[in-house]
């Protein structure tokens, strides 16, 4: 194997392409969708026949398609990783998304909508959960992943501080079936660039090593292989299951911020309308800023204790809604940043623990599973959040119920990571015979 001796190394340009990957993912298809559904509702005529305004539900349905087909597909799809060549993988993803946003353009129909809504579910392991960070621990070593998988994560934030805007302008102004084929060219752009041209699978693949590994090889200079523990393995241990736990109460967070708004306005009345939608721009802050910081704390002072500060953050803003809310504006801003944050241990937090306990050898395969419970429950944060508040007639309980979860989840990592110590002995080196089957 020969490593590059002059210029840039190529897990740059990897980077590259999966920040603009996520900024053309998750960060544009998921975080716009949202603006297109009242238009689409009035185009089909879904009218609420009480207000003469648009019906959704019929068309919000496209994101639990979605949710669903992601949700039988992960299993299987995580194994493609080690198989496929990237370039084919994202390359073949990257299309399925392009192609959906342009049947929204053609569709007539509200139940034809949903077929888009199954390719999105087709492609979202490879270019919204798993891909992203498959490359990233791929080509960087493993004390250098968490930094740049935490800031390529980050660029998902881009949806809420120039794509939603900008397409909602669109929508506004020339109908929602230009902002579709708008977001088709700019989707191909930002992920089937990459996915051609940036992506391989592995280092290996073009004769290099990981990036930075060279610091991280053993003391007798033996090279750095990849290694760990079977999927099958995985599934045995109390670590997987902690995990699984970790990652099902996470994803409700994204329900308690998206009804922050409507909780602070429960308690003050409408007015208190531009409170919760700032309260969500310090999410989307938190969002940012978190997973940038979770990322390098990780490599700092290990993933646990990363995981384990970031719950307590989030335990404060939880805090400060049961305590302060309505019309007090700065404990108010302080709570939604820190809830946003929440967001970093889902996307960040949660690939680094699952590689921290299961190695390299079969990650894609493993942290597929791990997004099972985040593609069951990721849709139904908010309506759990809204029927906790309707049984007791408040939304105090509701965030006080978040605040359980996140000791529940601080436990659930230490849990995993100090049972994973047992089996660390384990670990096999790819091609080499596997000891989890002695």
């Amino acid at each position: 194997m020969t490593e590059e001796k002059k210029g840039m190394h190529r897990a740059w340009l990897v980077f590259i392409g999966v920040c603009m990957m996520m900024a053309g993912g998750m960060g544009l298809v998921l975080n716009v969708m949202g603006n297109y559904f009242a238009p689409m509702a009035m185009a089909f005529g879904l009218v609420n026949p009480e207000t003469g305004g648009p019906d959704v539900t019929q068309v919000t349905l496209l994101m639990t398609v979605y949710s669903y087909v992601m949700l039988v597909w992960l299993p299987f799809c995580g194994r493609l990783f080690d198989k496929v060549d990237a370039r084919i993988l994202f390359g073949a993803s990257g299309i399925l998304i392009v192609v959906g946003l342009l049947l929204m353009t053609v569709w007539t129909e509200v139940w034809q909508i949903y077929i888009s809504g199954a390719l999105f579910g087709l492609a979202g392991p490879v270019i919204f959960l798993v891909g992203p960070s498959v490359l990233i621990n791929n080509w960087f070593a493993p004390k250098q992943a968490g930094k740049f998988l935490g800031i390529a994560s980050a660029f998902t934030g881009v949806g809420t501080f120039v794509w939603s805007p900008t397409f909602a302008g669109i929508i506004q102004s020339s109908g929602y079936k230009t902002g579709f084929m708008v977001e088709a060219v700019v989707a191909a752009v930002l992920i089937l660039i990459p996915a051609f041209f940036f992506f391989r699978t592995r280092p290996e693949d073009v004769g290099l090593k990981p990036y930075g590994i060279e610091k991280e090889e053993t003391v007798g200079g033996e090279e750095a292989k990849k290694s760990g523990v079977s999927g099958k393995f995985a599934l045995g241990t109390i670590a997987f299951w902690a995990i699984l736990v970790g990652a099902g109460l996470i994803s409700l967070g994204g329900g308690y911020k998206s009804m922050m708004p409507t909780a602070v306005q429960s308690v003050g009345g409408s007015e208190l309308a531009i409170l919760g939608a700032t309260m969500i721009s310090a999410a989307a802050v938190g969002n940012i800023l978190g997973k940038i910081t979770l990322g390098t704390l990780a490599d700092k002072i290990g993933i646990k204790n990363a995981m384990v500060g970031f719950s307590v953050v989030s335990m404060i803003g939880f805090l400060l809604m049961v305590l302060f809310m309505g019309d007090n504006q700065v404990p108010m801003l302080i709570a939604g940043f820190c809830i946003g944050t929440g967001d970093a241990m889902m996307s960040v937090g949660l690939p680094l623990v699952t590689r921290a306990c299961y190695g390299d050898r079969r990650y894609g395969e493993i942290y597929s599973y791990m997004n099972m419970p985040i593609a069951i429950l990721g849709g139904i944060g908010a309506t759990f959040v809204a029927m906790v508040a309707g049984m007791t007639g408040g939304f105090q309980t509701a965030y006080g119920c978040g605040i359980v979860f996140f000791v529940i989840i601080a436990a659930c990592m230490v849990i995993a990571c100090t049972t994973a110590k047992k089996f660390r002995d384990k670990w096999t080196v790819e091609g080499e015979p596997d000891k989890t089957r002695a």
